[in-house]
């Protein structure tokens, strides 16, 4: 029993033992565990380190290399400027070897500049500047050599301002002299317009008293006309003179049938004594004009006339043939117009009225300016 008893407490105690071993084991790990998590950032720290100590070595190394570079550069430098130096060393010694060739030289120039500005001051009355400069003297004062080219500037640029005045005045005059020649240009032409004018009135007068001359001669042969005319035709024709025109007026039933175009045996009559007559005229111009009365063309006359335009164009027309072929004038001197009942005589009211309207009239100008008409026949308003 008591060995059970003994047994029972040993067996106790290593439980107990046992679950305080368990636990120390397991804080061991832990600590074991954040130890090796710890030296692992410290490892990567140094990594960072020795990194960042590398990089800073590189860089050393590359500015060393700047270093010598640019060590070199500057021997090469200091070469290049003692070379430069001999350079300047000899240019200086060449340019002392040209110092009195150019004093020698300046001085022959100054001498020139003085006498172009004493020529020029002769020309334009103008003096120059006086200035002394001793020459012989074996010391050169580049000083009064310098003030002398400036005074024989200033002289030179006086001289050249009076010169400039000159031009201007030149130039001034030379406007007005172009001035001058446009008017007198202005003026050939206004003479040579003048001139124009006159042989355009000249003509004019020319023309007019040709005019006079044949309205004279118009008026002269109206009488002629009208009396030979009249006398074997009576009223049928009738003469009138309206200014320079001459007007043969003849009534439309005494030439033609009632709605026709054909001359009838006492107007083929009448015309042939018309154109007697026309054919002695001198300067011969021609208009025959064909007129109705106010009545509308009607019947089966409709399909050869439809309106009194075609009418009076058709009588028109006949009697300029007639004129033409009896009497062989020339035909550009004729022409023919239908007016239909625009143009009447007298008024449509009566009869008699219309039996004046409708007619033909043969109009007579002096010359072709009156009217230059080369149709044979119109229609007109």
């Amino acid at each position: 029993m008591h060995t059970i008893k003994l047994i029972l407490v040993m067996l106790m105690c290593t439980m107990v033992l046992g679950c305080l071993s368990q636990q120390t084991h397991d804080r061991a790990i832990e600590e074991l565990e954040l130890t090796r998590q710890q030296s692992a950032q410290e490892v990567e720290q140094l990594q960072k380190v020795v990194q960042e100590r590398e990089a800073v070595v590189a860089q050393l190394q590359e500015d060393q290399l700047v270093f010598e570079e640019n060590l070199r550069a500057k021997d090469l430098t200091v070469v290049q400027l003692q070379e430069a130096n001999q350079e300047l060393e000899a240019e200086v010694e060449v340019q002392e070897q040209l110092k009195d060739k150019n004093i020698e030289r300046f001085k022959r120039e100054l001498q020139d500049l003085y006498s172009q500005v004493t020529g020029l001051g002769g020309i334009s009355g103008a003096q120059p500047t006086n200035f002394s400069l001793d020459m012989n003297n074996g010391e050169i004062d580049f000083d009064d050599i310098a003030k002398a080219f400036r005074d024989v500037r200033a002289t030179l640029a006086s001289q050249m301002n009076d010169f400039s005045q000159l031009r201007d005045q030149n130039g001034q005059l030379e406007e007005e002299l172009e001035k001058l020649e446009a008017r007198l240009r202005n003026v050939e032409r206004l003479k040579k317009e003048l001139e124009q004018v006159r042989a355009d009135r000249e003509a004019q007068e020319a023309k007019l008293a040709k005019v006079r001359h044949e309205v004279q001669t118009v008026g002269k042969e109206i009488d002629r006309i009208t009396k030979a005319l009249e006398e074997k035709f009576g009223k049928s024709l009738v003469v009138t003179q309206h200014q320079d025109r001459l007007v043969l007026t003849m009534l439309g039933q005494v030439l033609f049938e009632s709605g026709q175009a054909q001359l009838t045996p006492l107007g083929l009559d009448i015309m042939k004594q018309v154109g007697d007559v026309l054919e002695t005229l001198p300067n011969k111009n021609i208009q025959v004009e064909g007129h109705t009365d106010n009545n509308p063309i009607y019947g089966r006359l409709q399909q050869q006339y439809p309106t009194n335009w075609e009418l009076s164009t058709a009588r028109a027309t006949t009697v300029l043939r007639f004129l033409i072929e009896q009497t062989g004038m020339n035909p550009q001197d004729f022409a023919a117009t239908g007016y239909a009942d625009t143009r009447p005589a007298v008024g449509n009211d009566t009869a008699e009225g219309q039996a004046q309207n409708r007619r033909v009239e043969i109009v007579l100008y002096p010359e072709r300016g009156g009217q230059d008409i080369t149709t044979v026949a119109t229609l007109a308003p």
